[in-house]
């Protein structure tokens, strides 16, 4: 479990117990009117979810537990954006890629090099939870040359390939979550799948 710190956070105390069957919705609504309990049952649910993506984009573990804690902490912190007609989900993971953009786009600026996954590290970093399938991708040769290309694509692009590749989103579902219109989407992927391709031939031995 990924421990959240909110110390900087104003807290107000529940005003009833938090129910088990509590929906996302109604989880959101009382840390919207200030009650930080109400973010623990959230995390529960979908800390696994959006650390495998955290992890698909960032290819390193420890910036995905990083990236996933910063996400929760800006959750608390935007709360007040969000509206009860948005589904609870796609607004989380929203958050989440925007963190991952931007932990990327500074580990560039460092001009860090992120290593390949090697063999096990999901399985390592994500306990007892089950990646999403790499579509065929096996071996360890074969995941440097993907991790190589995925290095390659802007931010949008590299977003809407781990979604759809990795979480096996819809494009309605991608659109959705990033905020983007549906040709936006169609076009990103199209322009990663390209550029992806390349990328693996031009690395072919």
């Amino acid at each position: 479990m990924v421990a959240v710190s909110l110390d900087a956070a104003p807290l107000v105390a529940s005003s009833a117990p938090i129910p088990v069957e509590a929906s996302d919705r109604e989880l959101m609504a009382r840390l919207v009117a200030g009650d930080r309990e109400a973010l623990a049952p959230l995390v529960e649910r979908h800390y696994r979810r959006l650390y495998r993506i955290a992890l698909s984009y960032l290819r390193d573990p420890d910036d995905a537990l990083d990236c996933v804690q910063e996400a929760f902490v800006k959750v608390v912190e935007r709360a007040g954006s969000w509206r009860d007609s948005a589904d609870v989900g796609p607004w989380l993971t929203r958050i989440l890629v925007n963190q991952a953009i931007d932990r990327y786009r500074r580990s560039k600026r460092r001009g860090r090099f992120m290593e390949p996954l090697a063999e096990g590290d999901h399985d390592q970093a994500l306990e007892c939870v089950q990646p999403a399938p790499d579509r065929g991708v096996a071996g360890r040769e074969t995941r440097a040359r993907v991790d190589a290309a995925l290095r390659g694509l802007p931010a949008t692009q590299r977003a809407v390939f781990v979604l759809r590749h990795y979480e096996e989103h819809s494009l309605d579902e991608i659109a959705r979550t990033l905020g983007l219109s549906l040709g936006t989407v169609k076009s990103s992927l199209h322009r990663a799948l390209q550029r992806v391709r390349q990328r693996l031939l031009d690395l072919r031995p």
